[in-house]
């Protein structure tokens, strides 16, 4: 006898998607702060066209999507999330353009499909500190960032969440 469990929602506006339940395509993560110079640059589509791309700079880090953001506000053709080290860059934003070169050169970044059902962990070093993209079942893709604090905030700050939902008839950023 089979047993199926349901995949959650992204949930309600408002709400932070809860993508723990999700299927985990990740590879081998970084085990500390100080490793996520060392993370790859990786592209991924969605089925229905959605272009994303985590990138990495000295020390920013950054998840953008773009193509046909269902539920945005009217003008939209990207939505970006932010991070200094795996600090807080304050809320996600929608944009009018797309980033240049989103995808980038296919021979040096790979690209895979984020299948409905499934997330990828970019890092995961606490219940409070983690960077995650994932496909709950009803949304085209939903990023959330879990950070200590906010970049420059003080050291004991508050913990931050920022991220996005892209999903019909509502797409979101927080």
């Amino acid at each position: 006898m089979a047993v199926l469990i349901p995949v959650p929602n992204a949930g309600a506006a408002n709400e932070v998607p809860d993508l723990d339940p999700l299927f985990d395509d990740s590879g081998p993560l970084p085990g500390s702060v100080a490793d996520l110079t060392g993370i790859p640059d990786l592209a991924f589509t969605t089925p229905s066209g959605l272009a994303c791309r985590k990138s990495r700079g000295k020390v920013t880090h950054s998840v953008a999507c773009a193509g046909n953001l269902v539920g945005a506000p009217a003008g939209t053709r990207s939505v970006s999330l932010g991070t200094v080290y795996a600090d807080g860059s304050g809320p996600a934003q929608f944009m009018p353009m797309a980033p240049a070169g989103l995808l980038g050169d296919p021979a040096k970044v790979p690209s895979i499909m984020l299948a409905p059902g499934h997330k990828i962990v970019f890092w995961d070093f606490s219940p409070t500190e983690s960077l995650v993209c994932g496909a709950p079942m009803g949304t085209e893709v939903a990023c959330v960032l879990k950070a200590g604090r906010e970049n420059g905030g003080k050291s004991g700050g508050p913990a931050v969440t920022h991220g996005f939902v892209i999903s019909a008839p509502h797409s979101e950023v927080f």
